[in-house]
């Protein structure tokens, strides 16, 4: 399960292992210490740490994710627990045999639920009109998204809930350094999922980059991406607004956010357990239809306080 995510922000920090714990120290200065067994994922926003590779072992050993984050907290690596599940070789033949007709029906069921989850956020933000509108639009995704339902929802949902002016930049700052960083940490917790399910990160169902490691993990928590910028929203984001701890903490709380899945109403971080297995289950039988978590946003504002 999913504890905590340790983000490192503060420059000039090292960090040890000491018998089950990860030491962080400011000099001579022990400032901290946190068990491994408490840490899902390790950020690393802050530019000069100093860390051995031990500690990257030693938290891959225990599932978890560590991630490198570069300017405005746009994730630059991660380092991956892979190989892991006992049935590795057997899941990667199906990832790798997956037809094209197979990955295209997978993508379409994914935008439905992105878009309906935009749909969402926008009601919570008391855009009621342009909820509707997506919602509409979700309708008529085809397979694969050959028309780019995708796009046309997304022109009209940034405008909707951050203004017309509104550009998603990811090297901009202000919102854009906010949804950088809760997609970092979305993202760290979905290529754990990832892993943990026996399967390969790189082999995508539409994201096809031969440069992204990380292509499943970018296709799968796109459902999950109108929950962080939900409570960007609402946490009413201006250009000048630090990104300050206590936003941060905010911004993670996206990962407790409840969803409805097969096994009843989960946070969202183990969501992606039951999402993968459900993908695991759909290659196996060659049958393109997965469990989607669907977000009802009854649980909005309810999220676990870190």
């Amino acid at each position: 399960m999913l504890n905590r995510v340790l983000e490192i922000f503060e420059e000039n920090r090292y960090l040890s292992l000491n018998r089950g714990f990860i030491v962080i120290q400011h000099g001579s200065e022990v400032l901290g210490k946190v068990p491994l067994d408490d840490i899902g994922v390790l950020l690393l926003s802050a530019q000069s740490v100093t860390f051995s590779k031990n500690i990257l072992n030693a938290l891959a050993e225990k599932g978890c994710v560590s991630v490198l984050c570069g300017k405005n907290y746009a994730p630059q690596s991660m380092v991956l627990p892979v190989y892991t599940h006992y049935l590795f070789a057997k899941i990667l033949k199906k990832q790798i045999d997956a037809s094209v007709p197979f990955k295209k029906r997978i993508w379409q069921q994914i935008i439905i639920q992105k878009i309906k989850n935009q749909a969402l956020t926008l009601k919570l933000c008391g855009k009621d009109e342009d909820s509707k509108l997506l919602e509409r639009i979700a309708t008529t995704v085809k397979s694969g998204d050959s028309d780019n339902r995708e796009s046309y929802a997304a022109r009209m949902y940034w405008k909707s809930l951050f203004g017309k002016d509104f550009v998603r930049d990811r090297e901009l700052e202000g919102i854009n350094s906010f949804l950088n960083y809760g997609y970092a940490v979305m993202r760290a917790a979905m290529a754990r999922a990832i892993c943990s399910a026996g399967l390969l990160p790189s082999l995508g169902i539409h994201h096809e980059n031969h440069l992204n490691q990380f292509a499943l993990a970018d296709d799968l928590f796109e459902i999950y991406r109108p929950l962080v910028d939900c409570i960007v929203a609402h946490l009413k984001v201006e250009q000048d607004t630090e990104l300050t701890p206590e936003n941060k903490t905010k911004l993670t709380e996206a990962l407790w956010i409840k969803v409805h899945t097969s096994e009843g109403n989960s946070p969202a971080f183990q969501s992606m357990q039951y999402l993968l297995a459900s993908y695991v289950h759909a290659l196996e039988e060659g049958k393109p239809v997965i469990d989607m978590p669907e977000w009802a946003g009854d649980e909005y504002g309810n999220a676990r306080t870190k």
